[in-house]
């Protein structure tokens, strides 16, 4: 097993892929990964952004636990670790609806590599989600995806009214941030 970084940019988590795409091998079904969070600015090219994780949408994606434990680990990462983190490791986290809300979507397609799918929400669902939380590194996500993409600001606002009641809340209160980073 390889040790990694602890905190990694978006070329050496796509490394990180390839190598989890060659453990999964040629054979077998196609293993579909929906990474929200971070993913979109890592691979969208963000300049000095980093993350210790990728979070996995369980929701739009479809694999093999056992088959995507055993190709994660080999590439040198934790899978989606519930109790305790190692610190010198990254790690794959599977997230289902909860505290993170999307609304619903399509997953658009970043990558693939072999039988490993990559994809990500549309770039609406992404800021909606972070202007629930909204910490200091949500909003530099925010304009970085602002202004790499410049999504409709009313489509924003649809996905928001469609979160369920309390993320809702927060992702309105939030909506300020829009229009500040917008400029």
């Amino acid at each position: 097993m390889e040790i990694v970084p602890n905190s990694l940019d978006g070329e050496a988590w796509m490394a990180l892929l390839e190598k989890v795409a060659v453990a999964l091998g040629k054979d077998g079904s196609p293993v579909r990964l929906c990474l929200i969070g971070s993913a979109a600015c890592l691979f969208g090219g963000m300049e000095g952004r980093t993350s210790r994780d990728l979070d996995v949408w369980r929701p739009a994606s479809d694999y093999d636990r056992l088959e995507l434990k055993a190709a994660i680990e080999a590439a040198g990462l934790l899978f989606d670790p519930k109790s305790s983190l190692e610190p010198d490791r990254p790690y794959l986290q599977i997230v289902d609806p909860g505290l993170t809300q999307l609304g619903p979507f399509e997953p658009v397609l970043v990558e693939r590599l072999g039988r490993l799918f990559i994809f990500r929400p549309p770039i609406e669902n992404l800021i909606a989600a972070k202007l629930i939380r909204a910490d200091a590194r949500d909003l530099g996500d925010i304009r970085f995806l602002l202004d790499t993409h410049r999504p409709s600001s009313d489509t924003i606002r649809g996905i928001i009214a469609s979160l369920e009641p309390a993320a809702r809340e927060r992702a309105l209160e939030n909506l300020v941030y829009l229009d500040i980073l917008k400029s």
